[in-house]
């Protein structure tokens, strides 16, 4: 097996993990093992499902004897773990291991990590000289959008879709996940690929995949302090129309946003789920922290909007 580094752990895997750097040495905090044929596992008790924007069913999560079930419809099951350090794939005929590695890594390993306590957002960030900039938001906000086109300005990515935050003392850091950003077609022909690698995405949804750091698109590989986090919403009717408005949460606000955008394995783990609101809620009463940023969906404008976040994360 090889050993990988992707949000902040070494990772063992029989299959290759492409654009994460190979580590020597050490024990893995987890390991992934691909084997061909069914797992016989069955899932016990409730499952909850996550669904694409288009309504179509992206992932099933549920319990099982030996840990949990994530199931992909006509690609993969992985299995992982009572403790989240094991995880087991059985791909379905024809699903090749880079998609094997993708659902890995943007889907199963934040999961994965949630099981062992750790706080990891559906959120997109990039490292400025202010700070990590995170953008939480539901699917088609523009999380990635907004990312990219920063990341196109050498500022370089954190994350695309799964933000690990670290709790240090005072300090609260973004830890960085893997260097591969999804992009709809139209946002790319916008920002263009810069003869990065490009990949479809495993759930057919028309997004493309960016392998960055082999190009001049720059991936963190160090945690970065949190500066600004800004959940997505869009401009009121009343605003004007080239508006970007920037407002502070109160900190049950900003408490129900994380609520909303965090990787979370076991719905039914008391325990586990007070631990990850306590974190949460720390989090939510650091004064400006977290704050609401609307603006109209225009790609033509994204740099107002850029000027508009680093001149509010100078502030």
């Amino acid at each position: 097996m090889a050993a990988y580094s992707a949000f902040g752990l070494v990772v063992s895997s029989n299959v290759s993990l492409p654009g994460l750097p190979e580590v020597a040495g050490g024990r893995p905090d987890c390991v992934l093992e691909v084997r061909p044929g069914p797992i016989r596992e069955r899932s016990i008790g409730r499952r909850h499902a996550l669904r694409l924007p288009n309504g179509a069913i992206s992932l099933i999560i549920g319990r099982c004897g030996s840990g949990f079930l994530v199931r992909f419809p006509g690609l993969a099951v992985f299995l992982i773990s009572r403790d989240g350090q094991t995880v087991r794939c059985a791909p379905r005929r024809g699903t090749r291991s880079r998609v094997v590695a993708h659902l890995f890594l943007a889907h199963v390993l934040p999961l994965a990590l949630s099981q062992r306590g750790r706080l990891v957002l559906h959120a997109s960030a990039v490292a400025t000289q202010h700070g990590a900039v995170a953008f939480l938001g539901a699917a088609g906000q523009g999380k990635s959008t907004l990312s990219a086109s920063f990341v196109r300005r050498s500022f370089p990515l954190l994350a695309d879709d799964g933000l690990l935050l670290v709790e240090n003392g005072t300090m609260l850091a973004g830890v960085p996940s893997y260097p591969e950003i999804r992009l709809w077609p139209d946002v790319l022909a916008v920002l263009g690929d810069s003869g990065l690698e490009v990949h479809d995405v495993a759930h057919r949804t028309g997004k493309k995949r960016l392998t960055i750091d082999r190009g001049p698109w720059m991936f963190s590989r160090e945690p970065v302090p949190v500066r600004r986090m800004y959940v997505l919403g869009r401009a009121t009717p009343a605003a004007r129309s080239r508006a970007v408005t920037i407002t502070a949460l109160t900190p049950r606000e900003a408490f129900i946003e994380l609520v909303k955008h965090t990787y979370r394995l076991d719905l039914d783990d008391h325990t586990r789920l007070r631990h990850e609101f306590d974190s949460i809620s720390r989090i939510a009463a650091r004064r400006s922290l977290i704050y609401r940023l609307a603006f109209r969906r225009d790609l033509s404008r994204l740099p107002v909007v850029q000027a508009a976040i680093l001149e509010h994360c100078g502030s």
